[in-house]
């Protein structure tokens, strides 16, 4: 028998050092205050005022109010969708002005064909999802190759062409590339520049050297002026493709926490 005021205390079981907080899609079962059916009151968890909230090492006690008017008479008290993380047997309950005849906690049944229907709605939904996340990852897979690939050509190039440089026009740079050794520029190393060989006063002819015509120098300026470009796109893309798979494997747990609770809870 309850008359006047209610105030549940709940005892919920948690890991963390944390605040508790509740969430409409986070609360199943019962909890039942009853003692007969002649006036019943409906209460949701997730609508009571918070009294207190006291966190453990391993639990955390939290105290929820029920304000309620009750004329003389028997009532049941019915607290719906609380915490399916509850400790059934924790559940303490004590009112003013009066008397508790018996606490009880139930999991009750849920609509089997409507949690079924919201079942294969998120199912759907999730398919989906992956099929968004499995066509993004090949993207980013694909974006991975072609950067390496372009990082390699100017790897290569920067480490130069692979042969060696004899004194004759035939094995000369500008041979390599465009077979025209007419218009050729010879660049001989210099005292202090590291990044030419040595060569000795003998060695530092006409003939000899790193051997450019002007076409292979044009050709060597697009390619760095496209690997720049193309290389910032690319690596912007690939950036911008992986937030978006985080973003879906969010939503992708999000999606099967929602599934687990409507089977398991």
């Amino acid at each position: 028998m309850l008359i006047g005021n209610l105030r549940p205390t709940v005892i919920i079981q948690a890991r963390k050092r944390e605040r508790i907080t509740y969430r409409a899609e986070e609360l199943a079962g019962d909890m039942e205050i009853a003692t007969t059916n002649t006036s019943v009151h409906y209460f949701e968890a997730a609508t009571l005022a918070t009294k207190s909230v006291i966190v453990y090492c391993d639990r955390a006690e939290v105290k929820r109010l029920v304000c309620v008017n009750l004329t003389k008479g028997s009532h049941e008290i019915l607290i719906q969708n609380v915490s399916a993380v509850i400790e059934r047997q924790s559940v303490r309950v004590d009112g003013r002005g009066v008397m508790i005849q018996e606490v009880q906690y139930q999991e009750m049944p849920l609509d089997n064909d409507t949690e079924t229907e919201k079942v294969r709605e998120l199912e759907k939904h999730k398919i989906e999802l992956e099929n968004d996340k499995f066509a993004l990852e090949d993207e980013i897979s694909s974006l991975r190759k072609r950067i390496e690939v372009l990082d390699g050509v100017a790897a290569q190039i920067a480490a130069g062409p692979p042969m060696g440089f004899s004194s004759a026009p035939s094995g000369s740079v500008a041979d390599f590339y465009n077979h025209q050794p007419t218009r050729r520029h010879t660049i001989t190393s210099q005292p202090g520049n590291p990044l030419l060989p040595a060569m000795s006063s003998e060695q530092s002819g006409a003939s000899s050297g790193f051997l450019f015509n002007q076409e292979t120098l044009e050709n060597l300026t697009k390619f760095l002026k496209y690997y720049g470009e193309t290389i910032s796109e690319m690596k912007r893309d690939l950036r911008r493709k992986q937030r978006e798979c985080e973003n879906l494997m969010e939503r992708l747990d999000s999606h099967e926490r929602q599934i687990d609770q409507l089977r398991y809870f």
